[in-house]
C-alpha cells in the first residue's frame, strides 16, 4: 500500500475541516500553504483532499470521478494599479456590503476584459426585492449567469452555508440559468472564478446539524422564562 502524500497531521487537519462543515475548495485555501512542499500540484492537492473526505464521509461515493475530483480553477491575474485608490480606502474590517459595493467596478472590469461578460448589471441596486444571494447579472456568450463576488485584500474568501444554499435553490427553479463565483484579492491583483459546475467545489460542505443549536436556544428560552 503506497505511504499517504500528505503527512498524518495535517491529513487530521482536513479531516477536522470537513467534520466541521467546511467545503473542498475551503479546505483547500485553509491547508494550501502548509501543503506546499507535499504536493506536486493544486490538482494533486485537490485529490488528496477529495479521498480524504471520501474515506472520512462514504455517503459521499459517487460514482462520477470527474466531479469528484473536480480541478481548482487558475488564480489569474488583473492591473489593480488604476484602481489603487480604491483599494487603500479599503479595510478588513470595513462592513461587508461596503467593501463589495466599493469594488463595483473592480469586479465589473475583470469580467468584462478578462472574462467576457456583457450586459452586466449589478442586482444590489434593482427595486422590488432585497439581499439576493448574487451580486451580478451578465451575458457570457449570451447565456444568462447570476453572479457572486467575494473580495478581500489578502484573502480568497467563500459564500456562507445559506448564501450557497439559496444559489443553490435557484439554480435548481432557473433551468436556463448560470452561475459564476469570483473571488478576489484586491492588493495581489489576483483573482479566481468558477463556473457551473465548478461551483460543486464550494456545494459539497457537510449541512451542519441544528439540533444543538435548538438546544442552545430552548435552554436560554427556558432560563428567561423562569
Amino acid at each position: 500500500m503506497p505511504e499517504p502524500i500528505l503527512p498524518d497531521d495535517l491529513r487530521n487537519r482536513i479531516r477536522e475541516l470537513s467534520d466541521k462543515g467546511h467545503s473542498t475548495i475551503e479546505i483547500f485555501d485553509f491547508v494550501i500553504d502548509e501543503s506546499v512542499k507535499y504536493v506536486d500540484s493544486h490538482e494533486q492537492l485537490t485529490r488528496c483532499i477529495s479521498a480524504i473526505i471520501r474515506k472520512r464521509s462514504p455517503e459521499k461515493q459517487i460514482g462520477n470521478s470527474d466531479q469528484i475530483d473536480k480541478q481548482i480553477p487558475e488564480i489569474r491575474h488583473f492591473d489593480n494599479s488604476k484602481y489603487s485608490h480604491i483599494i487603500e480606502s479599503l479595510t478588513e474590517h470595513m462592513n461587508g456590503k461596503e467593501f463589495e459595493n466599493s469594488c463595483e467596478e473592480i469586479v465589473t472590469d475583470i469580467l468584462e476584459r478578462h472574462e467576457n461578460f456583457t450586459n452586466i448589471e449589478n442586482v444590489n441596486n434593482v427595486s422590488g426585492f432585497t439581499n439576493p444571494p448574487f451580486d451580478f447579472f451578465g451575458l457570457k456568450k449570451g447565456r444568462p449567469y447570476v453572479i457572486e463576488f467575494k473580495g478581500s485584500l489578502n484573502n480568497f474568501n467563500s459564500p456562507g452555508e445559506t448564501q450557497k444554499r439559496r444559489l443553490k435553490e435557484l439554480l435548481e427553479r432557473i433551468e436556463e440559468l448560470n452561475i459564476a463565483l469570483i473571488q478576489v484579492k484586491l492588493r495581489k491583483s489576483e483573482y479566481r472564478i468558477f463556473y457551473n459546475d465548478e461551483m460543486n467545489l464550494f456545494f459539497d460542505g457537510k449541512q451542519m446539524p441544528l439540533e444543538p443549536v435548538e438546544e442552545w436556544l430552548r435552554l436560554r428560552i427556558d432560563k428567561n422564562a423562569l
